[in-house]
This record gives structure tokens, sequence and C-alpha cells, in this order.
């Protein structure tokens, strides 16, 4: 197959075809118009023919002509607006001495969109008449010209007849009164009245007249009636109080009662808390469980299905098969009472909201009945395994880990701790001193060690240089003294930590004190850059504690210092001489700070020459 383009002759394949632009368009014409956003019919345009439009006016011939705005269609505007008026006709009854006619009650509707037409006649109960809708919705003929109803041709006041059926219009709503006196500037007539129904007279002549003419008690509800009735035949059952009337009233109202069953006396036993339904409706009793989490039982919720409860043990006649017993009513349920459920003590502790308003408004009672009782009693704590003393084997934290759990885990470090100083070491130069369980000798207090901390995971290790040009015997050779680990502090578990350790003080190492003489340059920086963990290297802070022993005495240090060196030996003499304490780590940081000036020292303690 070819496809005939002019001159050229195309084969009919896939992608061998194209738009002819010289084609005719046969696309189907639009055939709605829109005004004001709504689509209407409109005239449909034919594509045969182009179709030629006049140019636009321009702006001065737009503001000289009047041509009226489009506005909204029928349909639209008066969407859902229906007048409504409210009418009767007679109705003549043959067959009755009752009545000679009958008032007929409806209601005409009228859907201004398309003026139709829909008469309701509204249902009356036992009037065995067929009601409903009297007239079905549509345009109603008004005479056999072609005429219809519409708005104008009802009024209040005056008959309407529709298909032979005249009505008499009394009144019309409110929405209709304003229609008709605004949009249509027409009178509308007051409301009126229906006339009186001879029905409805008979109808209220057969009603009782209890006030006048009181009738005997019914024998349910009278004890008297009811052994008259009894005396002369009439069967129990009849004479039983009505339950249905008692059914009627209470449907579906339920007391709710919040109770609880201690029974921890008896082996095995616990405390539960349980939630009592009372059906007034019947006087049955319902007794639900409440689910506790990790309680270990089974969640059956029911715990006594709902039946009449009785509140004495069943008493049995000897010499027949009678019984008697009696049940729980709503004035046993009261709170902070108990009530037995077959022989089970349950204490009532709390009521919902509406049985407590049931109970006000019924019982006349108040809220003072319905106290607070707390029945939550206050959680045992949990024993924990004493931890026993430390017995010097082993590495404390690894020895705790067996205490702990049967199978122990591996301690966790701290990791940034260990990230952060990993090569951070501090070192100290240390001597013996003597102790309440150690006695010095004269060679152990020749002897010199290097105590160094691991600020990783705060361990200690000891170590003593060799030196033969002391007085030592050779069999101390020296070396590693003690190996790294942790210290404790005498008689704590709490082992020593790098703020515990600074010049001057007194490190106790399994029953030996050392004391802490000096510390290396590196050191020193370290814990001059970090005065929150050092507070004696913090200048500012060791200032603070010095001045505020030196008050009053300001003479004396200018005296002592001005113009002068200051060492280590003159200012030990100068702060002993004015009983002041201090540790040797805060001289020291203080003659890092003044370089050893007498002027610098007064100058930071605020002390001026006089």
């Amino acid at each position: 197959m070819v496809l005939d383009v002019g001159d050229v002759a195309i084969p009919m394949l896939p992608g061998m075809t194209f738009v002819d632009p010289r084609a005719p368009v046969q696309r189907r014409a639009q055939s709605l118009a829109y005004i004001n956003g709504y689509a209407v019919p409109g005239e449909r345009a034919t594509g045969l023919k182009p179709t030629v439009h006049a140019p636009p006016p321009a702006p001065e011939q737009l503001k000289e002509t009047a041509l009226p705005m489009s506005t909204l269609p029928k349909f639209v505007a008066f969407d859902r607006k229906v007048l409504r008026w409210n009418c009767y006709f007679k109705e003549s009854v043959t067959e009755s001495a009752i009545e000679n006619h009958r008032v007929r009650k409806c209601t005409i509707y009228m859907y201004l969109e398309d003026e139709s037409v829909h008469v309701e006649e509204p249902r009356q109960p036992n009037s065995g008449i067929p009601q409903g809708v009297f007239l079905k919705r549509h345009v109603v003929p008004k005479d056999n010209e072609g005429g219809v109803f519409g708005p104008a041709d009802i009024s209040v006041g005056s008959t309407v007849t529709m298909y032979g059926r005249t009505f008499f219009v009394v009144s019309c709503d409110g929405f209709t009164r304003e229609y008709l006196t605004g949009a249509l500037s027409l009178s509308v007539a007051p409301d009126g009245t229906f006339p009186d129904d001879p029905i409805d007279g008979h109808r209220a002549t057969l009603k009782k007249d209890t006030v006048g003419n009181p009738y005997p008690p019914a024998p349910r509800d009278d004890v008297l009636a009811a052994y008259i009735e009894a005396a002369a035949g009439k069967p129990s059952n009849a004479l039983a109080p009505d339950k249905l009337k008692k059914f009627l009233a209470n449907d579906r109202k339920v007391l709710r009662f919040f109770a609880v069953w201690d029974d921890r006396g008896a082996l095995y036993g616990e405390k539960r808390p349980f939630v009592v339904h009372y059906y007034l409706a019947d006087d049955s009793v319902e007794v639900l469980e409440v689910s506790e989490p990790n309680s270990g039982r089974d969640p059956f919720p029911v715990f006594l299905r709902r039946q009449p409860l009785p509140n004495k043990p069943l008493e049995v006649d000897a010499l027949g098969p009678t019984k008697s017993t009696t049940t729980y009513t709503h004035k046993d349920f009261l709170v902070g009472q108990y009530i037995k459920v077959y022989n089970r003590d349950f204490y009532l502790y709390d009521a919902d909201n509406f049985t407590k308003a049931w109970y006000v408004q019924n019982e006349g009672m108040s809220a003072a009945d319905f106290p607070d009782i707390d029945v939550e009693e206050k959680a045992l704590p949990i024993p924990q395994n004493a931890v026993p003393p430390y017995n010097g084997f082993g590495g404390l934290d690894d020895s705790l880990q067996n205490c702990i759990a049967l199978i122990p885990k591996p301690i966790a470090p701290d990791f940034h701790k260990q990230m952060d100083y990993a090569r951070t070491i501090l070192r100290y130069k240390a001597k013996i001193a003597p102790g309440d369980q150690y006695e010095l000798s004269d060679i152990d207090a020749e002897r010199d060690f290097i105590l160094s901390v691991y600020l990783a995971n705060d361990t200690i290790a000891i170590y003593e240089p060799p030196d033969r040009k002391r007085n030592i015997p050779a069999h101390i050779t020296g070396g590693k003294f003690l190996e790294r680990q942790a210290v404790l502090k005498p008689g704590s578990s709490e082992k020593y930590e790098a703020h515990d350790l600074y010049a001057g003080a007194v490190v106790n190492v399994f029953r030996r004190n050392f004391v802490l003489t000096e510390a290396d340059e590196y050191s020193y920086q370290f814990m001059e850059e970090h005065p929150a963990s050092f507070p004696r290297s913090d200048f500012d802070q060791v200032l603070l504690r010095i001045r505020a022993q030196l008050e009053g005495k300001e003479t004396e240090v200018v005296q002592a210092f001005a113009g002068k060196a200051v060492t280590e030996q003159s200012l030990t003499a100068a702060l002993d001489a004015c009983g002041v304490e201090y540790v040797k780590q805060e001289l020291v940081t203080v003659l890092r700070k003044i370089a050893g000036s007498g002027d610098a020292w007064c100058a930071a303690l605020g002390f001026n020459k006089a």
C-alpha cells in the first residue's frame, strides 16, 4: 500500500508516515459555553467552514457600550432554594358516629430552580391512613391553557386547587415570606391556624383522668392490692414486681467499682485488682479480672460471669427442697466497704464518675461518701548482693566481675580516655617516708624513686634508678620497684588518680609511704594546661588561697620580698613565718609564674610598697 502525497509516493510502513499540514481540521467543535464559570449549552460550531472573528473592540468602545453582564443560570442561582406553605384539606367521613369530616394537614413545597411542586402529608402515629408523599414532584399545570403554578399563584389565606383537590393555605415559613415580599414584591397575609379536627376532641375524652378519678394501684406496686388479687386466685407470676419497667428505665446503666482481693494470708496468695460491674436493669453482678504486666497469669478477663450475687450463704430447709437466699443490691455497694463474692472478700476502693453521679442523684449521697483511698503499696527494694571486701588478689575490677556474674565479662575501658591520653605520663621523684606500719631504715632513706602515672587508665609504676655513688648495699641493684597497676587508697576501694598526685603529696603503696618531692617539666606544663583537674597548678586559685591567709600582714610581705629575688627557700621561710598552709606544688606554681621576682610576687598579691 502506498500513500500518495502530491508528486511523492511513500509506502505505508512504520516510520514512513507524516501529518499532512494541508489536510482540513476535522476535530469536534466545542458545544458548551461558559458563563461565570458554569458550563451552559451553546451553539455548535462546524469545522467545515472557517469562522470569521471580528477584531476586538478598542478600549474606548468598551467604555461606551452598555451591554448587560452575563447572569447565573436559573438552576444554579436557585439551587436548593425551596418555598414551603402549610395547608390542609377536608375529607368527608360518612360511616362514623364520631366524626363527619377529617382535617388532613399537608405541606406544599415549590422548588425555585424549575418551579416544580410536591405535596407531602406528615405521618401521624396510629392514624390508619396512608400518609407521606401526597403528590410527587413535578411541574403542576394550573389550567387547560398550558399555564403552570408559580410562586405568585400560592398565597397565605387563599385556596389552591391541584388536580381537583382544594388546599387551604394556612401559613408559610420565614424564607418563603421573605422571598415573596422581597424578590417578588408581593403582599403576604399573616399566618393562620389549623381548624379543630373532630377526631382530636374524641381522643382527648379517652385519656385517663388520674387526678379527678384515680385508679386503684396495680397489684405489682401495692402490697394490699396484691393480697386481694392473690386471694381472688390470680397467679403469683402476675403479682411479681414488674421487671420490664425496671429494665426499660435502667437498660445499659451499669455501676462500675474498682476492688482488690487480698489473699496473701493463704499459701501462694497475692493481692489482685478487679473491676466489679453492677447492672441496674436486673441487679446482676459481674467481676472482671485486671490483667497486670508480668503477673504470670493467663489473661482470663471474666472472674465471675454476670449473675445475681448472694449476700449470705445459701440456706436449705432440712424438711424439704426449699431454699432461701438474698442478693446484693446497689445499696450494698459503698466505697470503702467489703463485699463477699462467694466467700472472697473484695474491698471497694473507688468508682467511676458515672457511678458517683448516679448515687448523688438517686441516693442523695455527696462527694464525702466517695473518699480517695490509696491501695497501692510501696514496692519493696530489690535486694542487692553485698560486694565482699577486696582481698588483694588480682585486680580490683576483675575481682568485682567475679562477684557480679557467674561468667565474668571483660571490663570495658574508657575509650575516649585511652585515645586522648594514650601516651601521656606524669613522672614524679619520690622518696620513702616513715609510716605507722613501716619503720624507715637508713638505707631506705637514701633511696630515690621515679613514680610514673599513666593517664590512659590511672595506673602507677615505680622505678628505682641504679646509683653506685651513694652508700647503698650492693644487693639493692635498682630497676622496677612496682609493676604498672592500679593502686588503691589505704582502707578504701578507690584507686589513686592523676589529680591525687602532686609535689608534696604522700602516696601509700602497699603499706609504704612515698613522698613526691618534685615533677619533671612536662608534668608541670601538663598540669598548668589543665587547671580544672589540677587545682594546685592553677596560679589564680593558689594566689587566692595564699592572699586570704596573708590578710593583715601586707607590710611584712612587702619588706620581705620588695626588690629582692625570690627563691624556694626564701618563699618557704616567709610563708612559714606568716603561718600560711601550703604544699610544695603550690610553691612551684608561684615560682614558675613570677620568675623569681619579689616585686612581681607583691604585685600579684596586690601588696604595694608603702
